[in-house]
């Protein structure tokens, strides 16, 4: 609340004042400004001059120039690069960073692992679920799609493993817990695969 109400006049005087020579994004304190080539240095000072003039100043630790044609970056939990689609055009590709998988890999690992094996399998998937289903939520936007899929293939394996051990099953995993089973016999949640992209507000 505290930044919206120090931040709210950068975001109009970044966005509506500088010629459309530069855009701001921003989520509470957190934010990326994207501008032409060759302005970066003049909107550096701008904004430093702005904060400074009201008692604030950039942390200097997490603040870099980027050419995002070169370099991706890491914002809200997910991953921005400059790529070429098939036909040769320039696109922003947006999917969930690593970090945020690594995030979601954790969660589950830490639900159905074998100190939950004495759990209902009800309870248990549900859990996952209610993970999973929050994840998408949040992440199912831009380029998304193999990411998901990548995704559900590691949720498919703990809860694939955590049956085998809990039901103490002779076959083999994927003999034993075939993902159709999985998804609907055992119901876990599938994340959707086909990404969706959100109206620009």
């Amino acid at each position: 609340m505290l930044a919206n109400l120090y931040l709210n006049p950068l975001d109009h005087g970044a966005n509506d004042q500088t010629g459309k020579q530069a855009r701001m994004v921003r989520y509470a304190d957190d934010f990326v400004i994207a501008c032409r080539k060759g302005q970066s240095a003049k909107v550096m000072v701008r904004l430093k001059r702005w904060l400074k003039a009201k008692g604030l100043r950039l942390n200097e630790a997490k603040t870099r120039v980027v050419e995002i044609c070169q370099e991706g970056i890491n914002f809200l939990g997910f991953n921005l690069t400059w790529r070429k689609s098939f036909r040769g055009r320039g696109y922003l590709h947006v999917q969930p960073s690593q970090k945020s998988r690594q995030a979601l890999r954790e969660k589950l690992g830490g639900i159905l692992n074998h100190w939950t094996l004495w759990r209902p399998m009800e309870e248990v998937v549900r859990k996952a679920n209610e993970i999973l289903r929050g994840w998408a939520g949040y992440f199912h936007f831009g380029n998304s799609g193999s990411v998901m899929n990548r995704m559900n293939h590691y949720s498919q394996n703990r809860l694939r493993r955590w049956l085998w051990r809990k039901q103490s099953c002779r076959r083999s995993l994927w003999e034993a817990y075939p993902a159709e089973d999985l998804h609907h016999r055992y119901g876990l949640y599938e994340l959707p695969t086909t990404a969706k992209r959100k109206a620009a507000r």
